[in-house]
């Protein structure tokens, strides 16, 4: 990341653009996870209408991991503003798509293109970033854009339900459509890097190199690899709270929907206060040191402090799951499960944007974004079987156990003592000291 001094967020107006073209965007694609499950429901009714919501979640997962990989290559080689606006404007035609659907087999189609396009979109997106924001101002950034998907899961299905009764369901999808052309537009409006970061043309027999290059630097750190590996602790209690929440509430707290979206809002809440200590405490810290090697050291101890105690508190708020909390306990521990997820997503972005350089971020992210989807992938099925053969507060307890288990079999097998360290942009010629 490079050293030199970047302007605060507020007067950084390419991530202005960047950031409300984000924020716009989640909020169309918000009110669509809405409308695509009423729209199931009206298309097939029923308990059936669960199974085409389920298998387009899954094909959601299988379009992010077959595509990101290709899309970090591209990223690298290509240019990322263009990049982000045709896969804004193609999203755009997809969705638009959407009202004139009459079979299952065409909202599996849509989905798994619509989420294709996605994959390529968003390590464009996460490698411009730090070119942006630079170092000083990564840690906000990133906890902004935590934020605003915090916001976004509480604010959408209230602005859905405006939608509705304003216009009708069909102007939902529509409306996600109109957000991709205004990200585009804003997108468009950033002075972002304009050419690729990597000149030389890419060779088929060079592909599959290419492809396994974005792992290898995931793997070439300690601290990458830590990361990784508790954002499988992070999937599964995420993975818990989605999927077997709505059972808890209706199966042993007896409670209704009311009861159900107050919880899910307490989750993002947490997340949502976390983000914002962080970026706060974060930056204060690694201030306090004179020199960048410095910086990088304080980086390096809070974010896997952070990382530590986000995959503890994981695991020990899971744990009484089987004494059956009443609400009150419940709702405290679901804020907490998401402190703790935000305990774990932020400090792994800030690890990987420190340990990587332009010319190899497209991959590092596609990488990235792959295999922590590849985790969902194992624990949402995981955890939704678990649910329906031992029940909700015993697949709470067993996923704590779970937590807790990886993350001390991480932070004992990955000790590390911190040494400085450079690394070499070889799209520039010039070495940069990780910051």
């Amino acid at each position: 990341m490079s050293t030199a001094a970047a302007p605060s967020l507020r007067r950084n107006r390419p991530y202005l653009f960047l950031f409300s073209a984000q924020v716009i965007s989640l909020a169309g694609s918000g009110i669509t996870t809405v409308g695509l499950a009423l729209f199931a429901y009206q298309l097939v009714g029923g308990e059936s209408a669960a199974a085409v919501i389920g298998n387009a979640l899954m094909l959601r997962i299988l379009a992010f991991l077959l595509f990101s990989q290709p899309a970090g290559i591209m990223a690298d080689r290509l240019n990322r503003k263009r990049i982000l606006i045709a896969a804004d404007l193609i999203r755009f035609g997809l969705l638009a798509l959407f009202p004139f659907i009459d079979s299952v087999w065409q909202i599996y189609l849509l989905i798994f293109a619509i989420n294709a396009v996605t994959a390529f979109f968003t390590p464009a997106f996460e490698a411009s970033l730090p070119d942006v924001v630079g170092s000083e101002h990564y840690v906000k950034a990133v906890s902004l854009s935590r934020i605003a998907v915090d916001v976004e899961s509480v604010a959408s299905p209230a602005l859905a339900g405006l939608l509705l009764a304003a216009v009708g369901l069909r102007w939902l999808f529509w409306f996600d459509a109109i957000t991709y052309l205004v990200s585009a537009l804003l997108v468009f409006l950033s002075a972002i890097r304009s050419t690729p970061v990597i000149a030389a043309k890419l060779r088929l027999k060079s592909f599959f190199a290419e492809l396994a290059f974005g792992t290898c630097i995931l793997l070439r750190e300690v601290s990458l690899r830590r990361a990784l590996l508790l954002s499988f602790v992070e999937a599964t209690a995420g993975a818990v709270a989605i999927v077997s929440t709505v059972v808890y509430v209706r199966d042993v707290l007896l409670l209704g929907d009311t009861a159900f979206a107050l919880l899910m809002a307490g989750l993002g809440l947490g997340s949502t206060v976390t983000a914002l200590l962080l970026s706060r405490l974060s930056g204060r810290y690694e201030s306090r040191s004179p020199d960048q090697e410095g910086r990088h050291a304080r980086q390096h101890r809070w974010a896997d402090s952070a990382l530590l105690i986000g995959g503890m508190l994981l695991g020990l708020l899971l744990l009484p799951g089987f004494m059956q909390p009443a609400v009150f306990w419940f709702a405290l521990l679901w804020m907490f499960n998401g402190a703790g997820q935000a305990l774990i997503a932020i400090p792994s972005s800030t690890l990987l944007a420190a340990h990587t350089v332009s010319a190899e971020r497209g991959r590092a992210y596609a990488a990235y974004f792959a295999l922590t989807h590849a985790f969902w992938l194992i624990t949402y099925p995981a955890v939704g079987h678990a649910t329906s053969a031992f029940g909700a507060p015993i697949t709470f307890t067993v996923a704590g156990g779970v937590c807790l288990l990886i993350t001390l079999m991480v932070f004992i097998t990955t000790r590390q003592k911190f040494v400085p360290h450079v690394h070499s942009d070889k799209s520039s010629g010039a070495n940069t000291r990780f910051s």
